[in-house]
């Protein structure tokens, strides 16, 4: 009998984040067509990296290098400020990679990290997860099919209490020598993200930032306006630039740990995203007053198509790994969000000038 093909994991960082992703293999670990070999973990807190791998089966090194060399494919799970040298080392190795996001806490660490991905010709993947959002993914559709006209306006809001406490208890995200920067960078980053995957690039940014929990460096409230793409109409001579909003908060009300809502106009249609980020519910009214909603398993079952790869972002990783093919998202989509955060700090430290999205 042929033996069964393994596939060796490791992790590096071993907090709430890793906890996440190991779980979420647990869940399809039987779907895939090899098993999964639980290998090293390292955490600079011993105590915890001894409870990762009790509670998951993996085994605690004494080194990052001995994670990546215990290893197939390496979970990069540390705080912000740790993952370009970790990267290198796993680009080095030749081992695929998922980094968790943000890339960096700098634009040029990021750069970097695409730089370091490209010349090693790694798969690689970063945690962009709402990529592979039902919900997002339906709104995408339904923003850009003909019927709707061209899209006008959109209006993001992100709240979740500052993840210092609470279930999170990532006393490093108000650091920022390890985090890099606040609400934004470290959680909104998702939000950029899916503007430019439901919307499309964002050009030109404004944005203002406040600091109500007095953590140097690190905001907690940040609005930013948007201009997205022209379209000329030469029959109306016209050009229609689309706008948009976003406003991003870490405020202490831990009875909302995480919560979206999202509101996109266009000519002919109305999108609302709202409760759940992944199973929704997705609503939109037309200009002929019909309407719809559609949430939970309903919306996985209609999006189903629409996902590039696996619908579990994990499984998607860990099969475009064994296969050696590129994965989706990868650190190349994560840096178009990142220049655009860079712009928005930017605007912000400027008192809220416009600011060009990539010549910043």
């Amino acid at each position: 009998m042929a033996a069964v093909p393994k596939l060796k994991i490791g992790f590096i960082g071993t907090g709430f984040i890793a906890t996440y992703h190991s779980k979420s293999i647990r869940r399809v670990e039987q779907t895939l067509p090899f098993e999964i070999e639980r290998a090293g973990v390292f955490d600079v807190d011993s105590a915890r990296a001894t409870s990762f791998a009790t509670a998951s089966g993996h085994h605690v090194m004494s080194s990052p290098q001995e994670v990546i060399d215990s290893s197939d494919v390496v979970y990069i799970c540390t705080w912000t400020s740790e993952h370009l040298e970790m990267v290198r080392k796993v680009a080095q190795s030749g081992k695929a990679l998922f980094c968790e996001k943000p890339l960096a806490t700098n634009i040029a660490d990021a750069q970097e990290i695409v730089r370091l991905c490209e010349e090693f010709n790694i798969t690689n993947q970063v945690g962009l997860v709402l990529r592979h959002s039902p919900a997002y993914l339906l709104a995408r559709d339904l923003t850009h099919a003909p019927e709707a006209g061209r899209v006008m306006s959109v209006i993001f809001r992100d709240d979740q209490f500052i993840p210092v406490q609470g279930h999170y208890d990532s006393t490093w995200r108000g650091d920022v020598s390890r985090a890099g920067a606040g609400t934004l960078l470290e959680h909104s980053i998702h939000d950029i993200d899916m503007l430019h995957a439901v919307i499309g690039p964002i050009a030109e940014v404004s944005a203002r930032q406040s600091f109500f929990h007095g953590i140097k460096g690190i905001e907690d409230v940040l609005t930013a306006n948007f201009s997205f793409s022209v379209t000329d109409d030469s029959t109306r001579g016209v050009r229609a630039v689309a706008l948009g909003s976003l406003t991003s908060i870490w405020h202490d009300n831990l009875a909302r740990p995480s919560l979206r809502r999202v509101e996109i106009f266009c000519e002919k249609r109305f999108i609302t995203i709202e409760g759940d980020d992944w199973f929704g519910p997705v609503s939109w009214t037309n200009s002929d007053g019909s309407s719809g909603t559609l949430a939970g398993d309903e919306l996985v079952a209609v999006t189903r198509e629409l996902i590039p790869d696996h619908p579990n972002p994990d499984a998607a990783f860990l099969l475009a790994a064994y296969n050696r093919k590129p994965a989706y998202p990868d650190v190349s989509v994560a840096l178009s969000a990142h220049q655009t955060v860079d712009a928005i700090y930017r605007s912000a430290r400027e008192g809220g000038n416009n600011i060009h999205v990539g010549n910043n």
